[in-house]
Order: C-alpha cells, then sequence, then structure tokens
C-alpha cells in the first residue's frame, strides 16, 4: 500500500487489514485519531506512554489491541471567541496578540470598541 494518507492506517486498524508498509504511518496522528472513540482512547493513550516504539510495533499493537468495526469520532475544534476580529482590527495586531489582550478587556470596553469601528 503505497497511499501516503496516514488515516488509512487508522481505517486499516478499525477494518483489521494488515499493512506492511510504514512510509506514510504518523503514530501522532493516528493516535489522535484512536482517542476520539471511547472504545479505543486507552488503547491510544497507551500508544503515548511508548512513543519511542518502532512504527511497525505501534501499529503491529493498535491492530491487535483494537476490535474490528466502523468508527466515526469527531474531531475537536477549538472555539473561536466572536469578540477576536474586533480586538484585530481595533489595534491592528496579530490573532496571537489579540487572544491575550481579550484576558484583561472587559465586556463594556469591547462593546465601545464594535460601537467605535462601526461609526468608521
Amino acid at each position: 500500500m503505497s497511499n501516503t494518507n496516514p488515516f488509512a492506517y487508522v481505517t486499516a486498524i478499525y477494518e483489521k487489514k494488515i499493512i506492511h508498509e510504514m512510509a506514510g504511518f504518523n503514530p501522532y496522528l493516528c493516535n489522535h485519531s484512536l482517542s476520539n472513540n471511547l472504545d479505543t482512547c486507552l488503547i491510544a493513550n497507551e500508544m503515548n506512554v511508548h512513543p519511542s516504539l518502532p512504527p511497525e510495533a505501534q501499529y503491529g499493537f493498535l491492530f491487535h489491541a483494537v476490535r474490528k468495526g466502523k468508527r466515526f469520532g469527531k474531531w475537536t475544534k477549538p472555539t473561536e471567541n466572536p469578540h477576536v476580529d474586533t480586538v484585530m482590527e481595533f489595534y491592528n495586531c496579530s490573532k496571537n496578540k489579540a487572544l491575550e489582550a481579550l484576558t484583561v478587556l472587559s465586556q463594556r470596553e469591547l462593546k465601545l470598541m464594535r460601537e467605535q469601528l462601526d461609526n468608521k
């Protein structure tokens, strides 16, 4: 299998299809994907405890430890603060600086910023 898609390895683990070529195997993405399901979360954590194992050993462990079945775990995405864009525009700064500024700004100050930007 010369597929470079790292998620093909997770699918192969779920479907119990053996892959011999480990060139595209990414342990981090594989463990992250497995951690999104309740029944495979602890197995993925066990691999996180042993990051120095070679990819073949990690894949072999996951292949034999995970039961066959289809799983549809959703990737968690960071929630976006609705005021980030306002602060970025008002102070003409980066997203990281805006997130930093949001830790000290009050709701009243944010409202005043939005009003001032709307009046421009």
